[in-house]
C-alpha cells in the first residue's frame, strides 16, 4: 500500500514538473507572439508611412515635372521674343545681308547644315558674334575676324563705318552642335563677300574649310559627315580644302577641292 502511494506521488510530482513547463513555455509562446505582433504592427505603420511619403514625393514630382514643362515654355517664348526684337533692330540699321550656311556635327559626329548670317549695318568698324546655340572654340573669333578681312580685301569695301554682325544659330530643337577650329570660316567668307556685293550665295553649292590670311582654304575635321550634311540639304556641289576630297569619297554629289578662297568664290557666288 505504501508503495504504491509512493508512486502515486511520484506521478503527481511528475505531472506538476510537466504542468509547470508546459505553462512556462506557453508563457514565453504568448509573449512572442505579442512581440511578433508588436514588431508586425510597427512595420505595418512604417510601411504606412512610407507610402504616404512615396505618395507626397510623387506629388512633388508631378509638381516639378508640370513647371519644368512651363519654363521650359516660357524660355522658348523669350528666345523668340529676343530673337524677333533683335531682328527688327537689325532691319532697321541694315545695310547689307549675306545669307549662306555653316556645317557643324553633333555630339554623335554626324554634319548638320546651319543658317549663316553676315549683316553690314551702320556702325564704327565693329565686328559681332552671335553663336549663342552653337559650340565653339576659342579660333572662332579670329577666324570671323580673319574672313571678314580677307572679304574686305577681295571686294576693296570700307567698312570705316559698318559694323558687321555674323549669327550663326541651330534650331531650338538642335542643340549641342560643334563647330571646332575654324572650319566656319570659308563659309563666313563667302557670305561676307555676298554681302559686300550685294548678291546672294550660291544655295546648291555647300563648302568647309578654314580661311587663312593668304586666302587660303585650310583642312577641317569630319568631312565625310559634313559633305554628308550637304548633300542631304539639297547641295549639288561640296567644296573642300585640298587633300580632304578622299575622305569625303562617294556622297552622291560633285566634291571639289578649292586651295584658295578666290576658287570657292567663283562656284558659291
Amino acid at each position: 500500500m505504501q508503495e504504491t502511494n509512493r508512486t502515486f506521488k511520484v506521478i503527481i510530482i511528475i505531472l506538476s514538473i510537466l504542468l509547470i513547463g508546459s505553462s512556462a513555455f506557453l508563457f514565453v509562446s504568448l509573449e512572442e507572439i505579442k512581440q511578433k505582433d508588436a514588431s508586425i504592427a510597427a512595420m505595418s505603420d512604417e510601411l504606412t508611412s512610407q507610402k504616404q511619403k512615396n505618395s507626397q514625393l510623387e506629388s512633388n514630382i508631378s509638381n516639378l515635372k508640370a513647371n519644368l514643362s512651363r519654363t521650359e515654355v516660357l524660355l522658348k517664348n523669350e528666345t523668340q521674343t529676343r530673337q524677333k526684337l533683335q531682328a527688327d533692330l537689325i532691319n532697321l540699321t541694315m545695310v547689307a545681308k549675306g545669307d549662306y550656311w555653316v556645317i557643324g556635327v553633333d555630339e554623335n559626329d554626324i554634319g548638320h547644315v546651319i543658317p549663316l548670317e553676315v549683316i553690314i549695318k551702320d556702325g564704327n568698324g565693329k565686328l559681332f558674334l552671335d553663336v549663342a546655340t552653337i559650340l565653339v572654340d576659342e579660333s572662332m573669333q579670329s577666324s570671323a575676324q580673319t574672313a571678314i578681312r580677307v572679304a574686305r580685301e577681295l571686294t576693296r569695301t570700307d567698312l570705316m563705318n559698318k559694323d558687321i554682325q555674323i549669327i550663326i544659330k541651330s534650331p531650338l530643337q538642335e542643340q549641342k552642335l560643334t563647330i571646332s577650329g575654324g572650319s566656319a570660316g570659308g563659309a563666313v567668307t563667302i557670305a561676307a563677300i555676298a554681302a559686300m556685293r550685294g548678291i546672294e550665295p550660291r544655295q546648291d553649292v555647300l563648302m568647309t574649310g578654314t580661311i587663312n590670311e593668304d586666302h587660303s582654304i585650310g583642312q577641317i575635321g569630319a568631312a565625310r559627315a559634313k559633305g554628308i550634311a550637304a548633300r542631304e540639304n539639297g547641295a549639288k556641289l561640296f567644296l573642300v580644302p585640298p587633300g580632304q576630297k578622299g575622305e569625303v569619297g562617294d556622297i552622291g554629289i560633285e566634291v571639289m577641292e578649292v586651295r584658295t578662297i578666290e576658287e570657292a568664290v567663283r562656284y558659291a557666288i
